[in-house]
């Protein structure tokens, strides 16, 4: 491939350093250091040290997804996001623990590994790609992972989900639901039914990059596509998260915008608007897309939603939300740090008005807080418990630590009464976002069990933590070694023994 493309092309395509690059050197910038340090390794590991007792309720798999580059970028640096989708996988079982981590093969993977070197530009741009790479699926499939229908899938929100084999995590091909799917992407953040089963999701971009187009959609309980409607928002916006309630569902449209002609020199595909609104858009669930309500509120910005339900005409919508994107500034200044922290907050929109403001309120202060976590069988409902990783300034903070996704404090809320309970992970630690196992099937809400990894990077290596939630504060019951840095990755989720219908173990290939 190289000798195909010459190396005079792979300057010309934004190669910085086509030498350095070639050699495998990754930049020494923040992106790619401290614990963002790229692992790149595909491993299986039987047998991991526990300390502790692993719970018998706890028995299945906790999946992980977060990008992982496996080349240097070719722009000289990169941002944290635009890796490529590596899982990883811990079987807990019979009271032992053992990990299997894998790339994802998407087309972007695989053309890269041919070459030997990166192809792909500027995050969510493909006028930064390589010629060669004209209309190849850019997608790292990195964000997230789901189960549905007794499947399991990777996603990434500019492109398809990738199905995965359960246990060994071959990628076994794209999900377009047999042809009928028509948008190009999916939200990595589609939300699951307790009550239906359903699978019900969106993309944007659904045209293809820089277009404008939503497409909302929804799968039954055994797979099967049964509606896709198309709408156009307000402006062109990233949706990362939405809302689902058992009778609506909430698209945020907020002020992190495109410009294409921007993009098309060669610039950020996303730039943060404080001259823009925020508007949400709010259907009925099985309803016209031509019903969607639009209700406005100030500049804000949010990763991720905790839950959402409905309540007569109010539909509630608790999420983590800032003043301000930490993308730069659409005139290129760069963000300011003091907008971009993160608050517990309910969005309330009143459908008997028609639309106008949405109300906003606070419901955790004094504490940055992302990656949120509840009890899914409470998920689209009212409920009571949430799970959030925190930003503890007031403990020591390691600058090797403290750049991108990185948090110290473990968050129990009850959204009720407002009180709350905290884990610290101590020095020299970063937790990524909790998973929550019930206990039972008919256990109260919130009573079960978290598990997260925690990094402790001036050991380089990583632990598996189980907390009861019944004695929260006190810590994990048990702790699993893993004696590799397992760079922060986004998100997971939690199959039990009973879904996947085999207890699971890991035999090395």
């Amino acid at each position: 491939m190289l000798n195909e493309i010459g190396i005079e092309e792979i300057r010309l395509s934004g190669i910085k350093d086509a030498a350095e690059q070639l050699r495998g050197r990754f930049p020494r910038t923040a992106t790619f250091t401290g614990i963002n340090t790229p692992q790149r390794i595909e491993a299986d590991i039987v047998d991991l040290q526990v300390d502790g007792v692993l719970p018998p309720q706890v028995e299945g798999i906790l999946y992980r997804c977060g990008p992982d580059p496996a080349y240097p970028p070719i722009a000289g640096d990169d941002i944290y996001v635009n890796g490529d989708g590596m899982v990883s996988m811990y079987v807990l079982a019979e009271g032992r623990a053992s990990m299997r981590t894998r790339y994802v093969r998407t087309d972007k993977f695989n053309a890269e590994r041919e070459a030997g070197h990166a192809l792909f530009g500027l995050y969510r741009n493909p006028y930064t790609d390589h010629p060669s790479m004209q209309g190849v699926d850019r997608t790292t499939a990195n964000t997230s992972m789901i189960w549905h229908a007794n499947r399991l899938f990777a996603i990434k929100e500019d492109g398809l989900a990738h199905e995965l084999d359960p246990l060994t995590l071959r990628t076994m091909g794209k999900q377009d639901f047999d042809g009928r799917l028509r948008s190009k992407t999916m939200t990595a953040h589609p939300k699951m039914d307790p009550v239906t089963g359903e699978w019900v999701f969106y993309g944007y971009s659904a045209a293809g990059e820089l277009s404008d187009d939503i497409a909302v959609a929804v799968a039954d309980a055994d797979g099967r596509l049964t509606d896709e409607q198309w709408l156009l928002p307000p402006y062109q916006s990233v949706i990362h998260d939405w809302a689902v309630s058992q009778q609506h569902a909430v698209l945020p449209v907020m002020p992190l915008t495109t410009d294409p002609e921007r993009v098309r020199a060669g610039g950020p595909r996303w730039a943060w608007d404080p001259e823009q609104t925020t508007h949400l858009g709010v259907l009925k669930r099985n309803a016209s897309v031509d019903d969607m309500v639009w209700f406005d509120g100030p500049a804000r910005w949010s990763f991720h939603t905790l839950n959402s339900f409905s309540e007569g005409s109010l539909v509630h919508v608790d999420l983590c939300v800032s003043q301000a994107a930490p993308w730069t500034h659409k005139n290129g200044d760069p963000f300011d740090p003091g907008l971009v922290t993160q608050y517990l907050t309910r969005w309330t929109c009143d459908l008997s008005k028609r639309g106008g403001e949405f109300q906003e309120v606070r419901l955790l202060d004094g504490i940055g807080v992302d990656f949120p976590e509840i009890d899914q069988r409470y998920a689209t409902k009212a409920y009571r418990h949430g799970f959030l990783t925190g930003k503890d300034r007031d403990k020591p903070v390691d600058p090797l630590i403290s750049r991108g996704v990185w948090f110290n404090t473990l968050i129990h809320i009850d959204v009720q009464t407002g009180e709350t309970e905290r884990w610290y992970v101590g020095d020299g630690g970063n937790i990524q976002e909790p998973v929550f196992i019930p206990r039972s099937d008919d256990a109260p809400e919130g009573d079960g069990f978290l598990v997260a990894l925690v990094n402790r990077l001036p050991f380089a290596h990583t632990e598996l933590i189980v907390i009861d939630t019944a004695r929260f504060a006190d810590g994990p019951v048990a702790t699993v070694h893993i004696p590799l840095h397992i760079r922060p990755t986004f998100h997971g989720l939690w199959v039990s023994v009973e879904e996947l219908g085999y207890v699971p173990h890991i035999r090395p290939e």
